[in-house]
């Protein structure tokens, strides 16, 4: 089963997202912020990643580079 995290400081568009996609039988994690993003990447392996491009706490567009280089 493919593993998807989103990072979105919306929580309620975060939640939908997740609900679709769980349904179609993804195994999906949830971060509000890049800080909580990166920490659920160090528990769990994750296969794709979306992410929104204004968070709380940075840029989703560094965001994506710092992953990549990690």
């Amino acid at each position: 089963m493919s593993k998807i995290l989103i990072i979105d400081d919306e929580e309620k568009l975060r939640g939908l997202l997740a609900r679709i996609i769980s349904l179609e039988g993804f195994e999906v994690h949830e971060a509000g912020d890049s800080k909580s993003g990166l920490k659920k990447l160090e528990q769990v392996e994750i296969d794709v990643i979306l992410c929104d491009v204004k968070l709380p706490d940075g840029n989703g567009v560094n965001l994506s580079k710092l992953i990549k280089e990690k």
